[in-house]
Formats: structure tokens, sequence, C-alpha cells
């Protein structure tokens, strides 16, 4: 039986001890399984088994108890206790390696003790809603679900932050994106997909928004007049998955972590990269057309949006094509500029976007632009000789956005075990 679920009369519980008071004929212990928390009551004179299983037991041990549950309005804790007729202790625990005064990485070291809190326990349940509800919207619209390798022959982004690993006598990377797997998607005709898996990034950034693995939520629209059919696709999906966090989650957040969860309005504000260029020159920021922006501008950028229009998202369009991917389709009456875009939330970027490039002669050009050998493309490439519709899709940091909705302090503290370039543990 589940804490929350005892009512008045005989009952079975498991949890761990948060903790005991040793009276000289009374023990007061608290129980704290995932659902709650419950006062068991030892009358020593009356139950000395269970004394003596109490007396010395440790903080954090983990106890089966079944007893009488009474109805006491003295008892904080639900106004319910129970009276133990028998316990056993399931395991006894050690002094406990860390405490609230803990740093995040000494936290990280006992990562299984860390998590040991409701705070904790709803980052994640909110988690779960939220990837859930993300996966509903997409399957709802037609998305089929596919699961993608993460060894790959050549690197899907590139560029040269890949993990190289040894495949029998080959070399072979893990992925940056599934990007290569879900075009391939779209040349077999499933117009749209859905991935959840996780990516690869070996970047040596010490920054609380990256890491070296993280959860990524990719879509993948095929027959896309340009990004903007995507933008549509992700703002209603994101739309619709913090509305069911809220439902289910909202009041709770609000309590134990302080955190308003705010469900956009639609449509979400928009703006091209030329547009940005000139706010930000506006506000006094040195950046010429064509640049990418660094992270000074892209926090002036959101402030002012978000004081502009009263939204916490923004998507900025039609990025230069020398900063894009070379999978990205350029415009065609500015070739310069792409059919690309990237989604603002709070002050962190945290997708990008595009209508995708499907002609393959087009496609091998690109790679040529970008400095890569289109001989280390060809299967790729070959995705698309045999008809390939107008497609286009984004990836997102699932890990990074839920950092973001609930205000957490770091990637460290929204992913169960963070990766990075220092931290290969647990």
């Amino acid at each position: 039986m589940k804490i929350a679920e005892v009512k008045p009369g005989k009952v079975e519980i498991q949890g761990f001890i948060e903790n005991l008071r040793d009276k000289k004929n009374m023990q007061f212990v608290v129980i704290r399984d995932l659902s709650g928390k419950i006062q068991v009551t030892v009358v020593k004179e009356e139950h000395p088994e269970a004394a003596e299983i109490f007396s010395h037991a440790t903080l954090e041990s983990t106890v089966k108890i079944v007893g009488e549950a009474v109805a006491n309005d003295y008892v904080k804790l639900g106004g319910i206790e129970i009276i133990p007729e028998s316990v056993e202790l399931t395991s006894k625990a050690e002094a406990l390696p860390i405490g609230p005064e803990s740093s995040i990485d000494q936290r990280l070291d006992y990562r299984w003790i860390d998590l040991r809190s409701p705070e904790k326990t709803l980052i994640f349940q909110v988690e779960t809603t939220l990837n859930q509800a993300m996966r509903q919207f997409a399957i709802d619209q037609g998305c089929i679900e596919i699961h993608t390798p993460t060894l790959i022959k050549t690197a899907s982004e590139g560029g040269a932050d890949v993990f190289e690993v040894k495949y029998f006598d080959k070399k072979a990377y893990l992925i940056q994106s599934p990007q290569f797997y879900k075009q391939m998607a779209m040349c077999a005709g499933f117009e749209k997909v859905v991935i959840n898996t996780p990516v690869f990034r070996a970047e040596k950034s010490h920054t609380k928004k990256h890491a070296t693995e993280f959860s990524g939520f990719d879509i993948e629209l095929s027959y896309v007049s340009s990004q903007e059919d995507v933008m549509k696709f992700e703002e209603e999906l994101l739309a619709y998955a913090i509305g069911e966090v809220y439902k289910k989650h909202g009041q709770k957040v609000k309590e134990l972590l302080g955190v308003d969860i705010v469900v956009p309005t639609l449509p979400f504000p928009r703006i091209t990269v030329k547009d940005a260029y000139k706010i930000l020159r506006e506000l006094g920021l040195n950046i010429e057309d064509g640049d990418d922006f660094t992270t000074e501008q892209e926090v002036a950028l959101c402030n002012y949006m978000e004081e502009k229009n009263g939204h916490q998202f923004f998507f900025v369009s039609e990025y230069p094509t020398a900063v894009r991917a070379f999978y990205t389709m350029a415009k065609e009456d500015e070739p310069e500029y792409s059919k690309s875009y990237d989604l603002y939330f709070k002050d962190v970027e945290i997708t990008s976007g595009a209508q995708r490039e499907h002609r393959p002669d087009i496609l091998r050009q690109q790679i040529l632009n970008k400095g890569i050998d289109p001989s280390t493309m060809d299967d790729y490439i070959n995705f698309f000789k045999n008809g390939c519709p107008p497609h286009g899709g984004f990836g997102l940091g699932l890990d990074r956005f839920l950092m973001l909705l609930l205000d957490l302090p770091s990637l460290k503290e929204a992913m169960y075990v963070f990766r990075g370039p220092d931290r290969l543990n647990p």
C-alpha cells in the first residue's frame, strides 16, 4: 500500500525512514515513500520488538511495517498515525555522505541520494508528463515514431565536435542528431516522424546549458512550403505539452519549486534575423549582417522580445546560410539567407529548425561549400536520388527545455544523470 492511500484500519507499508525521535517511553518515526509521508508511533512497553528495531535503525534505512492506522488530530502528517504490530528492517543505511549544504558536483557523485526529495522527484514527474505530451501530440498529428541508430559512419553535423569510437576494424561516431535518419524517413514516404533519442556533442563547454550527452526530441515533416510550416507545428506542440504540465503539476511546482508554469498563447512572436540585427544595434550592441549571435546578444534580444511581447517564446528565422548546417535550404530570392529558424525560450535557444535541401545536386554543392568532402556523404546523398518530398523539421533538447521551464540552475539538476567534459560517473 502506498502511504497516500492509508486510511484507518489494518495496513502494510514500506518506505525510507526520514526522521526518528527516540524518547524514553515512545518513538516517533516518519516514513516516506514516493506518494508521501506518515508517522509511525511506538509505545516501547507495548511493542518492545518494534522499539528495538527502530532504536538501532539509521536515517534513510528502509522498513516494512504492518500495523493499525488510526486517526489522530494531533498528528500533522494527514491526521493519521500507524501503531505497528511488526517492523522489518529491509535495509540499513550507512551515514549519508552528502547533505543540503553539499555542492552540486558533490551531490552528483551520490546522485541516488541527491534525488531523494519531493522537489527532485517532481522534476522528473514533470519531465515524464512533458515528454509524454509532446510525443502524444506528434502521434495524434500523424507522426510515425522511429528509433534511429546512435552509431553512425559519418559525422551528422559535418563538424569536429563528435565522439569517435572503434567499431571493430573501422571508425564510427556517436550521433550529434538523428538528422540523416529522419530525412531518410521522408525519402521513405513516412511523411511525419517523431524521434526520442540520446544525442552526443564532444564540446568542452562548462555552461549551465551544455552537456556531452542529452535527450533529443526530433520532428520531421514532409510537404512543407517553408520553415513556417515547421514553426507552426512546434509552437502548437509546445503549447499543448506545457498546458498538460500545468494541469497535472502546476500547483505542486508552485508549492515546491516556487515556479509559475506559464502556458504560452499562440502564435509565438516571430522576427527575421535581419530584424534581430536591427534590434541589437538599436540596443547599442555591435553586430554586422551575416554574423552569428554571441551569448550576450542572445540574452539582450530575449529580454527585449519578452518585454515587448509579454511572451516567453519567440522565433528568429532566415539565418545566414553561412552559419547553418549544410542540409538547410537557402532562400530562392536571397541565397545568402536560409529557410531556417531558432526558437528561444526565456533567455536560451532551445530549438533549431529549417526546411531541408532535398535536391541531391544542390545538396552535394552545399556540402562542398562547407569544406566537407562529398564522397564521405555518399550514403546520405543517395537518400535523395529516388524522389523525396520537400520537408523540414526541428530538434529540441528535452533536458534544456525542462531546465528552463522549471527555472533550474543548470542541466546538472535537470538531467537524471549528467554527462559533461569532466563527468563520466556515476
